[in-house]
């Protein structure tokens, strides 16, 4: 069963419920009982790249090296952040 992410928008209590996605009845604040939204969260999306595959359409690309640089340091940066 998905969780879901809700917020009050009386109160602004923040909140998580799980519940089948065939379930469209409103959900209301546990805390005042007043109508909610869903909440969406940023989650971090990681882009790789395979640098061995030998067909890498990058390879033919006028600029591919700089592009594998700025994939590389970009690659870096993300696992940098995520790890302080």
């Amino acid at each position: 069963m998905p969780t879901y992410d809700r917020a009050c928008n009386a109160c602004g209590h923040a909140f998580e419920i799980r519940r089948p996605m065939s379930d469209s009845s409103p959900v209301k604040c546990p805390k005042c009982s007043g109508e909610t939204r869903q909440l969406f969260k940023k989650v971090p999306a990681i882009f790789t790249r395979n640098i061995d595959h030998p067909d890498s359409p990058l390879d033919d690309m006028p600029g591919a090296e700089k592009m594998r640089k700025q994939a590389d340091m970009a690659i870096n940066k993300v696992m940098k952040d995520m790890n302080s």
